[in-house]
């Protein structure tokens, strides 16, 4: 929610996702509680694919020859309004940086292991802009009142509940390895 909330999106604005792991299907849920009319995934797994469109995103699936940014600038609007880069993967950089309109935003959501290359004329020529951010601060109230008023469901969030002793293996482990889980809920004794 604090990327949303930091971010130029207004209701109304058209929005773009790249990376649908646990943060950006969170940032999902973010978007469509401020009012976000289109929301697009951009997204490689599968599991990860269909979460996004069960909670309301369009995943982005680029026709044949086609790149992400050509599929996302073809649709309504031109490209996006606002870009939420949530990878930290380098080229995804570029291609979310690319899919924002003349004068759109680019959110950069995720931590970074290895620099990464941007096009300089994105922010000249096409006056985009580019903000980071980190972590959230001081919005748990918020989503606390926005979850009971049906936004972030956690029957469709948390995917499974385990114990403090199976933390390794059943939490960290399996949210590495399986893309269906989004969030698992440590349970003490």
């Amino acid at each position: 929610m604090y990327a949303v909330r930091q971010s130029a999106l207004k209701a109304g604005d058209t929005a773009v996702i790249f990376g649908l792991g646990p943060i950006g299907l969170l940032i999902v849920e973010a978007l469509r509680a401020a009012g976000a009319a289109k929301i697009y995934a951009v997204e490689l797994s599968p599991e990860r694919q269909a979460k996004a469109e069960e909670l309301g995103a369009i995943v982005v699936r680029p026709e044949e020859g086609e790149t992400v940014v050509e599929a996302i600038h073809r649709l309504p609007g031109g490209g996006a309004d606002v870009s939420y880069e949530v990878t930290g993967v380098p080229v995804v950089l570029g291609q979310a940086l690319a899919a924002v309109h003349k004068a759109g935003e680019c959110m950069v959501v995720s931590i970074w292991e290895r620099e990464a290359s941007i096009n300089p004329n994105e922010f000249a020529i096409q006056e985009k802009s580019l903000k980071g951010i980190i972590a959230y601060r001081h919005i748990f109230p918020k989503v606390l009142e926005l979850m009971e008023q049906g936004y972030f469901p956690a029957d469709k969030l948390v995917t499974k509940k385990i114990k403090l002793e199976n933390i390794v293996e059943e939490g960290f482990v399996e949210l590495t390895q399986d893309k269906s889980q989004i969030k698992i809920l440590v349970e003490p004794e």
